[in-house]
Formats: C-alpha cells, structure tokens, sequence
C-alpha cells in the first residue's frame, strides 16, 4: 500500500479472506492467540485498503477518469465488497449518462428555439400568406444519439464487467443503465409530444373519426395537401422515434442473454468435467462406476450452480427493460402513430378519389395507382415499427379503406350501367353481308363509352394490385415477425384482404357480364336466323355445301365485329373475360334455339360441320381454350349424325373411348327424338 500497489495488496487480502474462511476456528492455545492478533492486522489493513480505494474511485469519479473508475471498482472484488463496487460504477455511468443526455436536450431546446424564432419572422414578413414550418429530423437525431450513448457505455465495458462480476453483475448495470435512460428518455419524449403537438393532432383525427365525414368533392386541393404533407413528416418522424427505440432494446435485451448464455455454457461444461472425475475416481476394481457414491459427492461438491436463478435475473431484467416508463412512453407514441396514420389514410386517400382523372394513353384511372401507392406505403412504415400489434392494427385499417372507401368510389363510377358503354358499339350492317359484319366498327367510342371502360379497368387493376400488396406484404411480415403466433395473427388480417381482392374481382365480373348481357341483343339477327333455319336436309342440300357459308360464318363475324371495338378500351384480362362470358350466354342460347328443330341425318352432319367451324372462329377471338364450353352442342351434333339409335351405344358408357359426355341420358333421349326418322319407341327402349 505504501508503493500505491493496490492490486497486489488487493491479491493479498482476498489470500487472507479466502485463508480465514478455510481455516477459521482450527487455531488452539497459543497459536489461537497468535493467530488472532495476525488476523486483527490483516483485517485493518483491509480496512485502510478499502478506505484508499473509496477515496480513489471518488476522486476518479469527480475527474470523469473512466479508466480509473473501472480500475478501482474492480478492486472491490478481491476485497469482497463486489456488490459495493457495481453500485458505485452503476451511479457512476447514470452521472456521466444523465450530464449528456442534458447537454443533448439543450441542444435541441436551442434548434427549437431558434425554429421557432425564425418561423415566426418569416410568417410576420409573409402574411397574410402564411406556410407551416418544415418538421425536420431533430428529435430523431438527439434521440438515436442519447440512446447510442446508452447502448455504447453498456457494450464498452461489457467484456470487464462480466469477467469480474459475472453475468449476474452485467444485468445490474444494464437495469441500472436502463434506469437512467426511463428518466432521460421520457423527458425527450414527451418534449416531442409537445412540439410537435402530437396529443392534439390525435384528438382532432379522433374528433373527425366520430364526426361525419365531408363529401369527396368539398373543398379545394391546395387546402388539402399542405397539412397532409406535414402530417406525412410528422408520421415518418414519430416511426424512426419507434424504431430507432425498439432498436435499442433489443440490443440491450440481446447483450444480456448472451451474456447469461455464454456463462450458463461455461457452467455446463465445469459440470460435466467435474461430473467426469468424480466418475474416474469411484470406479470399482472391475471397471465399472459406483453410480450413488460419485452422485453423492457431485451433490455436495456444489459445482454446478444454480442456472435457473440466472435464468430468473434475466427475465426480471428484460421485464423492466420492455415495461419500464420509456417502454411505457413508446407504446404511447405507438399509439398515437396509428392514430395519425388512419387520419392520413383518410386524407390521402379522400384526395387521390377527388383529384381522380384517366391519364393519356392509360387504360385506369390515377386513383388506382394513388390509392395503392398509398397504401402500400403506409404498410410498408407499420412494419418499420417492429410492432406486432400495431401491424396489424394499420393493416386491417388498409383492409377497411380498401373493402368500403374505395369499394364505394370505384362502384360508383359504374353508375349508368353498361348502356353508357354499349352506346358506341357498331351495328350490324347487313344480315346478308358478311364482310360488312366484319368492317371496324371502333370508329366512335365516345368519352362516356370511355369512362365506363374505364371504370371497368380500374376494378380489374384494383383487385390484381390488391392481392400483389397482400403478398408482398405477408413476405416482409413473415421476414420480420418469425413466431409462429405472430405469423398466425398476420395471416388472419391477411386473409381479409384476400377476400377484398375476390370481392373486387366479382364486382369486375358482374360489370362484365353486364356488358355482355348487352352485347347480346346485337346478334339477335343473326339468332333470329338460326331459328328459321332448316335442318332437313336433301343429298342435293347438304352436297352443295351452302349452309357452309350461312348463319355461322355471319355469327362469327358479328361475334368479331361487337368484341374488337371494345378490345382497345379494356384491360386484356378484362376483354378475355368479356368474350368468355359473352360466349356462354351465345352458347346457352343457341342450345335453346337448335333443342327446336327438327333433323335429318344429314341435318345433324351438317351441325356438326357447323359446330366445328364456330369452335375454330371462337378459338381465334380468345387465348383461352373454348372448345370445353361448346362441348354440349358438340356431343349434340354427334347425336342427331347417327345412322340409328342403336349406333349411340357403340359412344355411350365407360369403355367406350374418351368422350365425357355432358348430356344426362334424359337430354339424350330428347335429342335423339329430334331425329324426324328414329322411332319413340326404339329412343325409349335404349338402355342408358
């Protein structure tokens, strides 16, 4: 002590505890005496030591020495006063930590002050025509460098820390730290809340939730998007606040379990050693292991300590690390994140609907991009905030925005039905003049014709948007969130924005097959002819082949003719569906005209000749296989072509090749009886 050798005299003293401790009481007679007036010294010059190295570890402190300060708190183990020593360090680094974490707030007091001096001269030098001061990232800056301060003074002396006091001691300093950090970090939060005036924006969006909402198309768009604009930067702002938070505990939460990990394994492993010498040393002369003796001794030997005691510390030091009032104080901002961010849903999303407009040379409108564009935005920043609950909760409020708001908007522009559409579609020119039928008829598509096209597309772009969001965002959700509960919650949010999408794609459907229930009339010339046509036919008819040019070729370029005109104004998946629907109404009603008549067998091969030429027009109007869809009228030509109702079984039943017939044994029986020259009594006699 005298050479200021304070760690050797540490070594000593801790010899002399460790000594006493071992050989305490042993002493008799005069050794006891002698023995005792050694051990009255020995336990002064502790004393003095421990005197010394206070008055050190204060003067370091004062200094702001924090090399010194780690040196003589460590010297407090040896000394047996460890739990001394962690205190002092612990109060030690929340000094150091609460005097920066002051020189930071000034800091920002004196930016804000100088905002606010310099936004009001500019507003006095500009009025009447005032603006809103641009919020900036301040609060972002000087938090993420308080908290870094905080994350740093934990991770600098982790190492030392836990070599001398263990694992156990390195939680005490991160909940001592974690202390400092409640204090200062709440005090920069709510300084944002009130600069930013975050408290009353909520107020007043949940003010405007339970009032009614204004009509899409009040009030001018400037007045609009400057409020909104700041709305956005406050959003973005108080989201790095979250997340910047959220970053820092978990690093904190993560250096204390690896710190616990790294001490239970090394545990783990002097048991094990310890377990396998006890066993070498009980072994029997044959070789084989005393199993309750070495189990004995290993009890008693107290090697292995308590990991489950560890385990407690680190969940009680996570629990006031993620409820403690900062923790408290970011579930709050947390809260007033989805509060703002519902408000500028509504705003953005009520702007992009009233500024609705078709671009040049688009086939929607703007409000489809807008409004997904917005959307995905706002999920994309909920899951920036690493809050399960608080995904969720943006993403069912995208769902509701999208399954009503903007549901409502886009059946809204439908208005009028397909008439304002079917308006521009070309007449047939001529029933006897087939290359007439087939002449362009696009030239006038007028902009009511447009706009419902229009509305069309944008219901078909909107349901395929919707279910690329959803996947987009249940990819970044499973990335970020990997518990299988928490993947469960999101798939269940998830899983109503499918069903938005399919609810999208049926109304696409219905206003399709809209259309195509008015498309239908414009052929009904052409039906009108299949009806009046014979299918009773001579030697001379059928050989002449002048059927071959009849009604089918009319109806497939009246088909041609009421389809490409519109194939310009819709979306291709749009267009594909039209024509699809449009053919089974064509289909359904042509089974209905041809169920009338009444054939010859030559009749019946001339059907079969027609069905096969109006499947190959059809096929060419679409990409999509059609031959499946006139498989009724097909089967039924084949019926009526038969050389005798007998001949019908040689096509009927399993092993008889590989048609699937879609026509019940009934329809059968009512086709085959079509045949002017089959017997009622042989059609009712046919086993089917």
């Amino acid at each position: 002590m005298g050479l200021q050798d304070y760690d050797t005299a540490a070594d000593h003293i801790a010899k002399f505890l460790q000594l006493e401790q071992r050989l305490s009481g042993t002493a008799q007679g005069a050794d006891a005496g002698q023995a005792e007036e050694q051990r009255q010294l020995l336990l002064s010059a502790k004393a003095q030591l421990e005197a010394v190295v206070t008055q050190r570890l204060e003067e370091a402190v004062s200094a702001r020495d924090h090399a010194a300060v780690l040196h003589f708190v460590q010297l407090h183990k040896p000394l047996a006063a460890a739990d001394k020593g962690l205190s002092r360090y612990i109060d030690y680094m929340r000094l150091v930590l609460g005097s920066k974490a002051r020189e930071l707030y000034q800091s920002l007091d004196t930016v804000l002050d100088s905002k606010a001096t310099a936004a009001a001269a500019a507003a006095a030098a500009a009025a009447p025509a005032r603006k809103t001061p641009v919020v900036t990232q301040t609060f972002t800056d000087v938090l993420s460098a308080l908290l870094r301060e905080f994350a740093v003074a934990v991770e600098q002396d982790e190492q030392l820390l836990t070599a001398t006091f263990g694992a156990a001691g390195l939680l005490e300093v991160v909940v001592g730290v974690q202390a400092e950090c409640d204090t200062q970090g709440v005090r920069m939060l709510q300084r944002f809340v009130e600069a930013r005036r975050v408290v009353q924006l909520v107020s007043e969006a949940q003010s405007r939730k339970r009032a009614s909402s204004p009509a899409p198309g009040a009030g001018g768009v400037a007045d609009t998007r400057a409020p909104t604009k700041q709305l956005e930067l406050l959003i973005q702002e108080l989201v790095l606040l979250v997340q910047r938070s959220e970053e820092y505990t978990n690093f904190m939460a993560g250096r204390m379990r690896d710190a616990v990990a790294a001490e239970s394994e090394a545990v783990q492993k002097q048991s094990v050693a310890a377990a396998a010498s006890l066993q070498q040393r009980h072994r029997t002369s044959s070789g084989h292991v005393d199993v309750v003796t070495a189990s004995k001794e290993a009890a008693a030997t107290g090697i292995d300590p308590s990991i489950a005691v560890l385990q407690q510390h680190l969940g009680q030091a996570e629990a006031k690390l993620r409820a403690g009032p900062f923790a408290v104080g970011v579930r709050e901002l947390l809260g007033h994140y989805m509060s703002l961010e519902e408000l500028y849903l509504d705003n953005t999303t009520d702007m992009a609907i009233r500024i609705d407009e078709v671009v040049s040379g688009s086939l929607t409108s703007s409000m489809v991009d807008d409004v997904l564009f917005i959307l995905k935005k706002c999920g994309s920043r909920a899951l920036v905030t690493h809050s399960i609950h608080c995904v969720c909760a943006v993403l069912g409020q995208l769902n509701d925005l999208l399954a009503n708001k903007f549901k409502g908007a886009l059946a809204a522009r439908l208005a009028g039905g397909p008439s304002k559409l079917l308006s521009a579609a070309p007449a047939l020119l001529g029933v006897g003049d087939a290359a007439g039928l087939a002449a362009d008829g696009s030239a006038g598509a007028g902009s009511s014709s447009i706009e419902h096209a229009t509305a069309i597309n944008n219901i078909d772009i909107a349901a395929e948007y919707i279910q690329k969001l959803r996947q987009e965002l249940e990819g970044y959700s499973e990335r970020l969130f990997t518990s299988v509960a928490d993947q469960d919650r999101l798939r269940s949010v998830l899983v109503d924005m499918t069903k938005t999408a399919a609810d999208f794609r049926a109304m696409c459907n219905m206003a399709l097959e809209a259309v195509a229930d008015g498309l239908l009339p414009k052929l009904r010339p052409i039906l009108d002819e299949v009806g009046t046509t014979s299918y009773q036919l001579s030697d001379t008819d059928y050989s002449g082949g002048e059927l071959g040019t009849g009604w089918v070729s009319r109806l497939a370029a009246g088909l041609q003719l009421q389809l490409n005109w519109l194939q310009p104004l819709l979306t291709a998946a749009s267009w594909e569906t039209l024509t699809l629907l449009l053919l089974n109404k064509l289909i359904t009603r042509l089974e209905v005209l041809l169920g009338r008549k009444v054939f010859s067998q030559l009749g019946g091969l001339q059907l079969d000749r027609d069905m096969r030429s109006l499947v190959a027009a059809a096929g060419e109007l679409t990409t999509h296989p059609v031959r499946d869809k006139f498989a009724r009228l097909t089967q039924m030509a084949i019926v009526l072509s038969l050389e005798s109702v007998e001949e019908f079984l040689d096509y009927w039943g399993d092993d008889t090749g590989h048609i699937t017939w879609r026509l019940t044994p009934a329809e059968v029986r009512g086709i085959l009886a079509q045949r002017a020259d089959f017997s009622r009594d042989t059609i009712a006699a046919l086993p089917l």
